[in-house]
């Protein structure tokens, strides 16, 4: 059960801080995956992905900003049964983009992010309708404004 959820839901979250170009927000793109929340430096971004993979573009749906992950710290995933109750809970380790190095990228920030979503049973290898799962964890990167076509 937990290798069920624990692979898309980590690359929603891996995928929600990434780098790239937008000319809008994906809100509505066939693969968006939103709310992932960031905050930065005292700042509070709310996130919408649209990719796979663990370094994929992270987009702040009220602005033309975008995060870009350098590295992320220890992820806590708790996965919660229709009634509350927690069926599963675990931690993994940090990861590091090795493209870049956080020590050769000026105006890096610390962050930490949080995601919950509740199953609406549809993925035949995915979790019964109502399973909830929440994610918490720490990145460091960089927010920048999207560069316009």
């Amino acid at each position: 059960m937990k290798r069920l959820i624990l692979v898309p839901a980590l690359s929603l979250v891996l995928a929600g801080l990434m780098t790239g170009v937008a000319g809008a927000d994906p809100v509505n793109a066939k693969k968006a995956q939103y709310p992932i929340y960031l905050t930065c430096a005292g700042q509070t971004y709310t996130i919408v992905v649209n990719g796979n993979g663990q370094f994929t573009p992270g987009h702040d749906v009220n602005s033309t900003s975008m995060a870009i992950p350098l590295s992320f710290g220890a992820f806590t995933g708790t996965v919660t049964d229709p009634a509350g109750n927690v069926v599963d809970q675990f931690t993994d380790d940090s990861v590091v983009n090795k493209g870049r190095s956080a020590a050769h990228v000026p105006g890096t920030v610390d962050c930490s992010f949080t995601f919950s979503q509740v199953s609406d049973g549809s993925d035949p290898t995915g979790p019964p309708a109502g399973y909830t799962f929440t994610g918490t964890g720490q990145a460091t990167g960089v927010i920048v404004p999207a560069r316009r076509g």
